[in-house]
């Protein structure tokens, strides 16, 4: 786990001294390993107690919310509960993963917290969390609080070079600014960032919007998501081209922001950001016509005809 060694090497140490909290809150930013270093740490934990382990271990439970959910239901805190009354499987020890502590409601939250004010010898929660002002404080103070720092560039590039040996140096530069080194969006989402972000580009430059996005939205598999990416970098770039700053140019950008700093104030670029990103939310969380809403965005954003 790459940008993880000093936390595990802490950590194990507090466990290999019998000096480990019950309760870990392991926060930072989204996408950037937290999840899979828990599982690495409690994988490594298991294997020096028992080394023929299997892959699903019986003395792990992982809890998450369902891919069709917004929040981590009460019910499934509630398995933690039955899960801690059972004696171990194999190990001495037994680990609770929680993704994400900061997805779960009130009803999930003060559940957990119950859980936490009652620790069990040998047992174990590990809490991950991207932003820990949506985990109640209770729950917080509960907790012995891990800050994972950020990753490099360099770290962010060994990631993608380990997962895509062809991948370029200028997709990695793109993917950096638009993923915020994040890997695991990077990732997922990459090859679609990079070349729509470019066919978005062109269409900007010629008004139209390309065949090549109407195909793309039309796939009943594609992430809005995607399209939000892109609109966030975009305006994240021309408002910092706008504001003086040196900027890298990326494929048609130069032409484009160019000519929008010739026809049009900084007031209103901000204005027409915040309705596009309006639009962009609504489409998400209303679950409106994808393709409807990425014209009706495009047209607020074809700045260069108004």
């Amino acid at each position: 786990m790459i940008g993880f060694d000093s936390i595990k090497s802490a950590l194990l140490n507090s466990h290999q001294n019998n000096k480990l909290h019950h309760a870990i809150l392991l926060h930072g930013k989204k996408g950037i390993g937290k999840a899979s270093f828990a599982k690495d740490f409690v994988t490594e934990i298991f294997d020096s107690q028992n080394r023929n382990n299997p892959a699903n271990h019986p003395d792990l439970l992982l809890i998450e919310k369902e891919a069709e959910k917004k929040e981590i239901s009460v019910e499934k805190i509630r398995k933690i509960a039955d899960f801690l009354n059972q004696t171990s499987a194999i190990s001495k020890d037994k680990f609770i993963i929680i993704d994400a502590a900061d997805e779960l409601n009130k009803s999930s939250s003060n559940a957990l917290l119950k859980i936490l004010e009652e620790p069990h010898n040998n047992n174990f929660l590990i809490l991950i969390a991207h932003n820990t002002n949506k985990v109640l404080a209770t729950i917080r103070s509960r907790c012995q609080i891990v800050k994972v720092p950020d990753l490099s560039y360099e770290n962010f590039v060994e990631i993608l070079r380990q997962n895509n040996h062809k991948i370029s140096d200028d997709e990695i530069a793109i993917l950096s600014e638009i993923c915020d080194n994040s890997p695991a969006k990077a990732l997922r989402y990459g090859k679609d960032l990079v070349d729509l972000y470019q066919v978005f580009l062109t269409s900007l430059q010629q008004r139209k919007i390309d065949d090549k996005i109407y195909k793309k939205i039309s796939d009943k598999n594609f992430s809005f998501d995607i399209f939000s990416e892109i609109l966030e970098f975009f305006f994240g770039r021309l408002i910092k081209f706008l504001s003086g700053a040196e900027v890298d140019f990326y494929f048609e950008e130069k032409e484009i922001f160019l000519n929008i700093r010739a026809n049009f104030t900084l007031e209103k670029i901000f204005t027409i950001s915040d309705a596009v990103r309006n639009s962009s939310h609504k489409t998400k969380s209303l679950n409106l016509d994808k393709k409807l809403s990425f014209i009706n965005i495009f047209n607020q954003i074809n700045i260069s005809d108004k």
